[in-house]
C-alpha cells in the first residue's frame, strides 16, 4: 500500500467522521435542555404525616420550584375519605399579599386556596415556596389519602405553570378518648362496688333498728293479755271469797 492510498482513507475516515461528530453534539444539545427542565419541573407536594383521631395537625403545602417566579395560584386539596380525616381549616404565609378565605367543604373533604404575590416576594429560581398550610383533623383510626384535585398556577407576567403534584398518605392513629374513658370505668368498677357494699351494710343496718323497734313492739303487745289475766285471776279470787262466806 503506497503512502497515497494510506493519506486517502484517513481523508475518508476524517471526511465520515465530521457528520457523526455533528450529529453527536445536536443530540447533546437536545438532551442537556431535556435534563434541565426535568430538574426544574415544580411540583406541589403536600407534606402529610399522623394524627391521633380527635386531635388536629398542620400539613405544609410546598411549590418544590419557581423558575419564572409565582405570580399566584388556586389549589384544591382533596383527602380520599373524610371519614377519617378531615380538613378545618388554613392559612397563607404573610409573603402573599390578596388572599381569599379558605373553603372547606361541608364534609370537610375539600379544601379550596387562592392567594396572590402582589409584591413579588417569590422571585424567579426560589424554591420550596410554601403555598398554604392546611388544618386536618383526625377522625377514626385509619389512613387516608391528601391529593391535590386541582390547580391553577401562574408565573411571574401572566404565564402558565404546570406543575406535577404528590399525594401524602395521612395516617390517623385511634384517639386516646375511648381508652382514657375505658380506664375510668374499670377505676370507677372497684369504688362502685364499695358503695354498693356500703349501701348495702346501711340497709341492713336500718333493717336490724326496724327489726328491733318491731320486737320493742312485739315486747309491748302482749302486755294487755297479762293485764287481762290479772283481772281474771283477780275476778276468781273475788268469787271465792264470796263463796267461802256463804
Amino acid at each position: 500500500m503506497t503512502d497515497d492510498t494510506t493519506c486517502s482513507i484517513r481523508g475518508r475516515v476524517r471526511t465520515a467522521s465530521r457528520p457523526l461528530a455533528l450529529v453527536a453534539l445536536v443530540l447533546l444539545a437536545g438532551t442537556v435542555p431535556a435534563l434541565a427542565t426535568g430538574q426544574s419541573t415544580p411540583t406541589i407536594s403536600i407534606e402529610a404525616g399522623s394524627v391521633a383521631a380527635g386531635e388536629t395537625t398542620t400539613v405544609p403545602v410546598v411549590l418544590t420550584s419557581a423558575p419564572d417566579g409565582l405570580a399566584g395560584y388556586q389549589l384544591e386539596l382533596a383527602v380520599d375519605d373524610p371519614a377519617v380525616a378531615r380538613f378545618e381549616n388554613a392559612s397563607y404565609p404573610d409573603r402573599f399579599g390578596l388572599t381569599t378565605d379558605p373553603v372547606v367543604s361541608s364534609d370537610g373533604g375539600t379544601v379550596t386556596l387562592e392567594a396572590v404575590d402582589l409584591d413579588s416576594q417569590i422571585e424567579p429560581g426560589a424554591s420550596d415556596v410554601v403555598l398554604a398550610t392546611v388544618s386536618l383533623t383526625g377522625v377514626a383510626g385509619g389512613e387516608t389519602q391528601v391529593t391535590v384535585a386541582s390547580n391553577q398556577v401562574d408565573a411571574d407576567g401572566g404565564g402558565a405553570v404546570e406543575p406535577a403534584t404528590e399525594q401524602a398518605a395521612l395516617a390517623v392513629s385511634p384517639g386516646a378518648t375511648t381508652e382514657t374513658v375505658a380506664a375510668v370505668t374499670e377505676a370507677s368498677s372497684p369504688a362502685s362496688e364499695r358503695t354498693a357494699e356500703s349501701a348495702g351494710t346501711a340497709s341492713a343496718a336500718e333493717d336490724d333498728s326496724a327489726g328491733g323497734d318491731q320486737s320493742t313492739t312485739g315486747a309491748n303487745g302482749p302486755l294487755p293479755i297479762a293485764l287481762a289475766i290479772a283481772a281474771l285471776a283477780a275476778v276468781a279470787a273475788l268469787a271465792a271469797r264470796r263463796t267461802q262466806q256463804q
